[in-house]
């Protein structure tokens, strides 16, 4: 009994490790990702939704405002993205933003002290126009992503579900008219996949909605979650929303991983994805969706 005991626990802990070099990976590799899994909790995440001017090029752009933030603050770089398309808030002025930017600064006052210094401003001049947003970013809890979609993934395999089933193109997503800004979509994914054929990452401000549109949302991200544990990609950021500018306000932040924006392309024009998309209600969000370029820099 004791020899059966000690063996469970130890598998348990073996997978456990597996599951956290794996996303580890795939977060420094694919996503190229380098957050810092262990900071304070005083430390204060900036997101930077950015748009280029009509002759300049992203990794250019990106290159002259990043080395103005290190050169002039305590600020880190955590991730640097090329969009491929936005979905707009209904809060916020509309624009088809070029790309976002994370940035992880020691404590708020760190970037606070950034601001009144001017060099942010400045730097924020490289872009035709921006949008500043911050996150609270709890580690502990986002430690744990990897080993909650380990036991989703167990509990699939429990009860039966031992593979996913491979995506089968919806029979109405090429030709009916609702379909049109979804088919926009699909084709910029395909066109941005060669430039970054590894990963699509993708970053939203999500306002939530009422009791019955969180609901149905969960159903959503219930049947989304259980594709991410058994193909291993998912959550890379999960936060608290902080208002920095403006008068938008958004409850959380999510920063996914999917294996390339070729998969997601599959993933948009599919019976799946077009059966479940309804239930995703929300109040409000802003939402790119970008190809990882911080090795670029």
């Amino acid at each position: 009994m004791l020899e059966t005991i000690i063996l469970v626990v130890f598998l348990t802990v073996a997978a456990m490790a597996w599951q956290h070099l794996r996303y580890l990976r795939i977060r420094r590799d694919s996503a190229q990702d380098r957050q810092l899994l262990l900071h304070s909790s005083d430390a204060f995440h900036v997101i930077v939704f950015f748009k280029l001017g009509n002759t300049d090029k992203v990794v250019d752009a990106v290159s002259r405002f990043v080395q103005q933030i290190l050169a002039n603050s305590k600020a880190r770089l955590v991730y640097a993205g090329q969009a491929a398309f936005t979905m707009n808030s209904t809060q916020l002025a509309h624009h088809d933003w070029d790309g976002v930017l994370l940035f992880d600064y020691p404590t708020r006052a760190d970037y606070q002290e950034n601001l009144v210094a001017g060099n942010f401003h400045v730097a924020r001049e490289v872009f035709s126009a921006s949008y500043v947003h911050g996150m609270r970013r709890n580690c502990h809890r986002n430690l744990a992503i990897p080993q909650f979609l380990l036991r989703l993934r167990f509990f699939d395999i429990v009860s039966g579900k031992w593979c996913v089933k491979p995506l089968q193109s919806s029979p109405v997503f090429a030709t009916f008219p609702e379909y049109a800004t979804w088919r926009t979509r699909e084709a910029r994914l395909r066109a941005i996949n060669t430039i970054n054929s590894q990963c699509l990452v993708v970053y939203s401000l999500v306002k939530r909605g009422n009791r019955e549109q969180q609901a149905n949302n969960e159903l959503f991200g219930r049947s989304m979650a259980s594709r991410m544990a058994a193909l291993g990609h998912g959550p890379l950021h999960m936060g608290r929303s902080v208002a920095l500018e403006d008068f938008a306000r958004f409850d959380q932040v999510l920063v996914i991983q999917y294996p390339s924006a070729n998969y997601f392309a599959d993933l948009l024009s599919s019976q799946f994805f077009q059966g479940v998309i309804g239930n995703n209600l929300l109040a409000d969000s802003l939402t790119v969706f970008t190809i990882p370029i911080t090795d670029r820099l």
